[in-house]
């Protein structure tokens, strides 16, 4: 009631007012505005309104939801809200995203090879959509095979395929084919002679069968006579080699060297297995005629260093660092070294190679001692490409022994058709004080296996001496100066009147003519008891002989000398009746001066240098003068003299025309620089085996390889 009365009074108020102003119409309200929002689900997934019509400022909820394999991936307009809340102010349509659910699948990868998979390489990890199939193919790396799938399939089949509803890991495994295996079936391996043919055997494992096989070489011809049946898993190729040239040859140690054999075989998979073998070679054998002189049998083909070889088999240190006192304990006497002296290379067993005969002379401490300690002979026999040590059997004989073989003389003294050998003995070089004759070495060796030897009686203590047919009866003669003569009369030519029995060849007693004349002398002094002009002429000329027909006249020359300034290096030429002290020629002193005085002759040799079929000269001389009254620079350096032969036996000196670098003049220190070592022997051959001639020295300890080699036109130094 009260409330009535309340409203009753406000319209009685509301009226009195209007009858005294005027009306005014009164204004509608605006209309609502509305706006339509569109809502809606990609597939895979839904939404919890559709949208519909709605007035401006009012708000709209939905949710997205996902189904099955779908996950929400977020709305167009870029929110990624599932359920959100839209404030409406104007017309919208928004779409609710979903994606499929992806699985990594994982492929890895054992051995080598790949897995195609699109292409994905080892170890990748690849996202797949749920349920998506995926094909996997094994693809074997050159050489592999494929052995199959484990992991989240098993199988060995090449392509697979594979349903990715989960996180999965799939492994390829490859293994790799086996190549073909090569093995040489000799061991050791066969030593091949230079232009004979041999064969060798090669054994072949192929786990994939034999296809094919390929042969090649750089120094020799190949033929392939037999090869496992083709798709055998094993078998052996049989080739046949001939080698045509030797070569890789260390001529320090060996005249053997090898040739590179290149082997491929092939099998059924194409895998093939490339091996090189290195097939020993040698050169051919060759039997000389050991009744030519000693100056023509001391050549070889063996260039080795013999204190190599010594070293090698254990009895001498000389390749230890003697300089500094190093001492490798091979040497008997507890030496240092021992140096050898005289040494013959020579064919000791008749297979075609030369072995090696040498006297190893004691030389520890000063040189007092040198050679005052008498040593046995050493011999090392040739056989496989080595020379090893031989121990000699001496036939029941005392082993002989000597102070200095200084020389070590090679011919067939016996006429058998064997080398046999002439040990030039000289006894302790200090002076002469003590002196020991030489020894015939009698080679039995292809009769029994054994050596024997015989001394020679006449005389004794010498430094040289030279073998030859002198008087062309068919056997080789010998000259030998002794610094002591032990026969009456006595003579340094020694006439071989056979089975070692080596006569002074003076005329005395004999019918036949004395070898040597001497227009000089009074004819009745030949029929004196004794006749000591052979020892008091020859006695200048006892370091350095050599027998050879150097004028190639059909007649043996004597070449000969030792101090120059005692007596000129002389070549007595030989004629029919043999030799006369009128008919000489006297060596020049060198034209090129060192600066001391090259006068004590060490070696000669003779060959045709420069191949005009006509003979030089080579004379290797060292340090050797007389200052004030003294001897001076003795053994100090090394010179070779090279003297041309000309047409009326006139000698020139060509040495600066036809070497280079042909002496060594610098001061003495052994050790320091032993390049500048007195040169023990010569030697003039093919030294490389290129078909040049050399001029080398054989190397001793502290006594490096000098080598001149011809150039078309001149010796040139290559080494050192």
């Amino acid at each position: 009631m009260r409330k009535l009365l309340s409203l009753l009074s406000i319209f009685a108020v509301v009226l009195s007012c209007s009858s005294d102003e005027t009306s005014t119409p009164v204004t509608p309200p605006a209309p609502r505005v509305k706006y339509t929002i569109t809502l809606s689900a990609g597939e895979g997934g839904t939404v919890s309104t559709t949208g519909g019509e709605y007035e401006a400022g009012q708000t709209v909820s939905v949710t997205a939801t996902p189904q099955g394999e779908y996950l929400f991936k977020g709305w167009s307009d870029g929110n990624t809200n599932a359920t959100r809340t839209i404030t409406v102010n104007s017309n919208t349509t928004l779409t609710a995203n979903f994606e499929k659910k992806k699985y990594p699948l994982t492929v890895n990868i054992e051995g080598e090879g790949e897995v195609l998979e699109e292409i994905v390489n080892s170890g990748r990890t690849t996202d797949y959509d749920s349920g998506t199939t995926v094909k996997l193919t094994a693809v074997p790396a050159e050489g592999w095979e494929f052995v199959g799938w484990t992991g989240a399939i098993e199988s060995e089949e090449l392509e697979v395929q594979l349903l990715v509803s989960e996180s999965k890991t799939v492994s390829a495994t490859f293994l790799e084919l086996p190549a073909p295996i090569l093995n040489l079936s000799s061991s050791p391996l066969k030593m091949f002679t230079k232009a004979k043919a041999d064969t060798l055997k090669i054994s072949v494992n192929t786990g994939g069968g034999f296809k094919s096989v390929e042969v090649s070489s750089s120094w020799g011809e190949i033929s392939t006579i037999s090869t496992p049946t083709n798709g055998s898993l094993e078998g052996d190729i049989i080739i046949q080699y001939i080698a045509t040239q030797v070569k890789n040859i260390d001529y320090a140690q060996t005249i053997a060297g090898y040739d590179s054999l290149l082997i491929t075989v092939t099998d059924q998979n194409n895998l093939t297995n490339t091996s090189v073998f290195n097939l020993r070679t040698q050169p051919e054998p060759i039997f000389k005629n050991y009744l030519k002189p000693s100056q023509e049998l001391v050549k070889t083909r063996v260039k080795v260093n013999p204190s190599l070889i010594r070293y090698l088999n254990e009895k001498d240190n000389s390749q230890v660092d003697r300089c500094n006192y190093v001492n490798g304990g091979l040497n008997k006497f507890g030496n240092l070294s021992d140096d050898y002296g005289g040494i013959a290379f020579v064919d000791i067993n008749g297979d075609g190679y030369d072995d090696i005969f040498l006297h190893p002379v004691y030389s520890e401490g000063s040189a007092e001692n040198f050679s005052s300690v008498k040593n046995e002979y050493e011999l090392y026999v040739y056989n496989n490409g080595e020379y090893k040590y031989y121990e000699i059997d001496w036939g029941g004989m005392p082993e002989p022994k000597a102070y200095l073989a200084r020389k070590i003389l090679v011919g067939d003294y016996d006429n058998d058709g064997d080398p046999d050998l002439f040990s030039v003995n000289y006894g302790i070089d200090d002076g002469g004080s003590v002196t020991e004759k030489s020894f015939y070495i009698i080679n039995n060796f292809n009769v029994n296996g054994s050596l024997s030897y015989k001394e020679e009686i006449n005389n004794e203590g010498a430094h040289s001496a030279t073998s030859a047919d002198i008087d062309n009866d068919g056997d080789l003669d010998i000259f030998q100066i002794g610094r002591q003569g032990n026969t009456d009369p006595y003579t340094p030519f020694l006439r071989n009147d056979g089975n070692f029995e080596f006569i002074p060849w003076s005329g005395r007693y004999r019918q036949d003519p004395m070898i040597i004349s001497d227009d000089n002398l009074d004819k009745t002094f030949f029929d004196s008891p004794f006749q000591p002009w052979h020892y008091d002429y020859f006695r200048y000329y006892g370091t350095t002989t050599e027998l050879y027909d150097i004028n190639s006249d059909g007649f043996i020359d004597l070449i000969m000398g030792r101090d120059e300034w005692e007596k000129r290096f002389t070549i007595l030429w030989g004629s029919s009746s043999g030799f006369n002290t009128s008919n000489i020629s006297i060596i020049p002193t060198p034209e090129v001066s060192a600066s001391f005085g090259m006068g004590h002759l060490v070696d000669v040799k003779i060959q045709d240098l420069d191949n005009d079929n006509i003979n030089e000269i080579i004379m290797l001389r060292t340090g050797g003068e007389i200052v004030d009254g003294q001897i001076s620079n003795f053994y100090n350096g090394w010179y070779l003299q090279i003297l041309k032969l000309t047409n009326n036996n006139e000698l020139v000196d060509i040495t600066n025309e036809i070497i280079e670098n042909f002496y060594s003049d610098q001061a003495e220190n052994y050790c320091g620089n032993p390049s500048n070592n007195w040169i023990y022997w010569l030697e003039v051959n093919d030294y490389d085996d290129d078909g040049n001639l050399d001029i080398y020295n054989k190397m001793m300890s502290n006594r490096p390889l000098h080598r001149w080699e011809w150039s078309g036109s001149k010796f040139i130094k290559v080494s050192p």
